[in-house]
């Protein structure tokens, strides 16, 4: 089941009163899986109607914060309140995303269903203001886009930099190529370019989805040594998802290296590192 991209269905109606907003509504987006602009964790999330958080809320990563599957809509006056699963993301051989709950649904053994309990029980609530008590076909659809992604948007609209080279691939947009004050080789001992050796790298924190789902797995990075041994430019090219990508990139982000020369000085060089995730 391939998630991305998730896009709002257009409100084609006009609605004559509220019973027939809410039964347009339901209709539109019930089942639905919607995209939230910012992924909020927590099981009860408030929006005014231009799609600013009320309260206090974490930022978490998109693959465990950022989807939901829409269960039921109801209009209550100037309220709309939506109820639906969080979807928590993995990738498949193919590195396409898709939702946990259904890529293991088929699957019967103890830790599937101990699994699965936990994913069907990942309810959430998010409640939208309305600008006014008897709200119009513009304002609901300006209030849930203010919330939401639309149809137009990219996901490389919302993920964070390191996501970018992924999403392009997936939607078949060109990558940018990062700017650098210095040139960037390729590590190649037979041109005379040797390879940057880590000197310091701390191990990636698991994140505590993975964890409670026993998800182990492999995520790969591109990123560039600069001539002083940071690493820079970091794209995920090849995920995992629950929030392990995240750790990853957060661990490899700090390394340093002894950098790369050539002709006897340091150069800045593109490399790749895989970073495995396993329990013991």
């Amino acid at each position: 089941m391939v998630l991305i991209p998730m896009l709002l269905m257009p409100l084609r109606f006009a609605w004559a009163d509220s019973d027939g907003i809410e039964r347009q509504l339901k209709s539109e987006y019930a089942n639905k899986v919607l995209t939230l602009r910012h992924f909020y964790s927590g099981d009860h999330l408030r929006f005014r109607a231009d799609g600013a958080l009320l309260g206090d809320a974490e930022v978490g990563p998109w693959t465990v914060d950022a989807q939901i599957a829409v269960k039921e809509v109801r209009l209550r006056g100037g309220l709309l309140i939506i109820n639906g699963r969080r979807i928590y993301t993995v990738f498949d051989s193919q590195f396409k995303p898709q939702d946990e709950l259904m890529a293991i649904d088929q699957h019967h053994d103890k830790a599937s269903k101990d699994a699965k309990k936990i994913l069907r029980s990942l309810n959430v609530e998010i409640e939208i203001e309305l600008p006014s008590e008897k709200p119009d076909q513009k304002d609901i659809s300006s209030a849930i886009h203010g919330v939401f992604l639309t149809d137009s948007e990219s996901m490389l609209d919302v993920v964070p930099s390191y996501w970018h080279a992924y999403f392009a691939k997936q939607e078949g947009k060109p990558e940018s190529t990062p700017k650098s004050a210095e040139p960037v080789y390729r590590a190649d001992p037979g041109a005379g370019i040797s390879v940057p050796h880590a000197t310091y790298q701390p191990d990636p924190e698991y994140s505590e989805e993975a964890r409670e789902l026993k998800r182990q797995g492999t995520v790969l990075i591109s990123l560039v040594v600069d001539a002083s041994g940071s690493p820079i430019d970091l794209q995920i090219e090849r995920p995992t998802g629950l929030g392990l990508d995240e750790k990853a990139v957060a661990a490899v982000s700090i390394w340093k290296f002894e950098p790369a020369q050539k002709d006897g000085k340091p150069v800045a060089v593109a490399i790749s590192v895989e970073i495995q995730f396993n329990l013991y």
